[in-house]
């Protein structure tokens, strides 16, 4: 027992480490979602909400958010759609503005995914 307890430790000192990690509340409440980014911990569970819900509104953005890449402030690039190659996806970016996410104009793109490994 005494041996289980530092490696349990070990195991989620490591997930904290992960320079893209977002919060617990988020990873539990978005639990599909990827996310990467130099600025993905400044992410908030509103934020999150906020920029699916511009997906789900958008009628021209394919269905569902699969990733969230933050690297500014305050801006995102998103990839949704189905995660498979030869399906239609979408990317766009949105932008904080007094405290609310919007889509970019002219940033949304729809076409063929391209799954690489």
């Amino acid at each position: 027992m005494t041996r289980v307890l530092p490696l349990c430790l070990l195991l989620l000192a490591g997930c904290e480490s992960s320079p893209y990690a977002v919060s617990n509340a988020i990873r539990f409440a978005y639990p599909s979602l990827g996310f990467a980014g130099t600025y993905t911990r400044q992410l908030t569970v509103d934020d999150v909400r906020q920029i699916v819900e511009l997906a789900r509104s958008n009628r021209t953005i394919i269905k569902p958010v699969q990733q969230i890449i933050v690297n500014k402030p305050g801006e995102a690039e998103v990839s949704s759609g189905p995660w498979e190659t030869g399906k239609l996806g979408t990317t766009f970016e949105v932008r904080k503005e007094s405290g609310r996410w919007i889509i970019v104009p002219g940033s949304i793109n729809t076409g063929e995914s391209i799954i690489t490994s």
